[in-house]
């Protein structure tokens, strides 16, 4: 969980020196230890904000006193909510204390009397908080109960004074569900996609084959695929950038049977033609391989038929990917995809509907053969399918300036 709790910013006048509350003197400013301060009521009173629509929800409480002489301390101030009103066990991002908890914290810190809270930062808290793992789960209305508390710290994180809270105001809001997407790394090596090792911007899908996220398990990338007994790869994160990448020092738990290293630049060897299942934990930075032992089945081609094509199993053809282990071991493909109007797509292999993958997820999951269609946003993107997994990723382009 990010330290919501940063330095303080203390504002003295003149060259005064603060004591901790528990230790004051005659000598100094006296910091105090106020009890209370105050939230106001939103403007909006008690209409709905739609946080999907709207930027910011703006906040305003009153500056509690630290000091009885007047010199300014700023505290900071950070927004916590509850749907029950109740404050008593915080919500905890790492261990997901679901059950327990009954609060959680806003990723944001404030360092005067307004807030204006990002309204995706708060949406993202209840979802959080919720635990919502798709649209369906969200509620079109949501009653919750806002607070402030403030706290001063110096520069070693040690308190001044104790944590207090203000009084709490009610919000009613309209929730959205936001798709997280994970950090991406990317393939590159003499056994992935169609260049050896060509790690060039313009070599995704290419030289460059990005891991797809997982729909299962949080911060974590995979690629399954075959690879060649004697080829090598590493990943990077950023295309035409080699500082920053993961290798084989970053392999947890190596099996000397699968892989091996053997080169300077620690390289990940594959011992044996195979397929393999490729995991990258994008929080720590491991890599876990592991052989792919279930059936595999190639194809000729790939396309995504759906509402911009008339649901056309020959549109919108995908590009096979992977052509450096030889015929038939392609499994990743890729599409430029840039519908004008929202609608729904699949995934259809050999110009017809006898294998074909879908989802309720968008921009990334992991679809099923004969699986729902997947709905998608207007917008340019560009696509990237695992047949064997039926792990897929709308990559939203970046825009660029004519």
């Amino acid at each position: 969980m990010k330290k919501i709790f940063s330095y303080a910013m203390l504002l003295l006048a003149g060259t005064f020196a603060f004591t901790a509350c528990s230790d004051d003197n005659d000598s100094n400013p006296k910091v105090i230890q106020p009890t209370e301060f105050s939230m106001f009521q939103p403007s909006v009173g008690t209409a709905t904000i739609d946080l999907k629509g709207s930027k910011n929800i703006e906040l305003s409480w009153t500056l509690p006193a630290f000091t009885d002489l007047g010199a300014p301390i700023v505290p900071n101030f950070v927004i916590q909510v509850s749907p029950t009103g109740k404050f008593t066990k915080a919500f905890d991002r790492k261990k997901k204390n679901y059950e327990e908890a009954d609060y959680i914290e806003v990723d944001q810190t404030f360092t005067t009397a307004v807030g204006k809270v990002n309204s995706e930062t708060f949406d993202l808290a209840l979802q959080q908080f919720f635990g919502w793992g798709s649209e369906e789960d969200v509620p079109a209305n949501l009653s919750v109960v806002v607070r402030a508390i403030a706290s001063v710290r110096d520069a070693s994180l040690r308190d001044y004074c104790s944590i207090i809270s203000s009084n709490t105001v009610n919000l009613n809001v309209i929730p959205y569900f936001i798709n997280l997407a994970p950090t991406i790394w990317y393939m590159v090596g003499n056994n992935i996609g169609s260049a050896s090792w060509n790690n060039a911007p313009d070599q995704v899908g290419k030289g460059l084959i990005p891991l797809l996220p997982s729909s299962t398990e949080e911060n974590v990338i995979i690629h399954t695929g075959f690879f060649k007994g004697g080829t090598e790869f590493k990943f990077v994160l950023t295309p035409g950038n080699w500082d920053d990448q993961l290798n084989f020092e970053s392999v947890d738990s190596i099996d000397a049977n699968i892989i091996y290293d053997e080169t300077k630049d620690h390289n990940i060897g594959i011992n044996n033609d195979g397929y393999y299942t490729v995991k990258v934990y994008t929080s720590t930075k491991k890599i876990v391989i592991k052989p792919y032992e279930k059936e595999v089945k190639s194809f000729s081609s790939m396309a995504m038929p759906g509402t911009q094509n008339d649901w056309d199993t020959s549109k919108d053809e995908m590009t096979a990917c992977e052509t450096l282990n030889g015929d038939g071991n392609n499994h990743v493909w890729m599409a430029k995809f840039e519908p004008t109007a929202s609608g729904e797509v699949k995934f259809a292999a050999n110009n017809a509907w006898d294998d074909n993958w879908g989802a309720e997820a968008f921009p990334f999951g992991t679809g099923t053969n004969g699986g729902p269609n997947i709905p998608f946003e207007a917008g340019s993107f560009t696509v990237f399918l695992n047949d064997i997994t039926g792990q897929y990723y709308f990559i939203a382009n970046e825009e660029t300036e004519e």
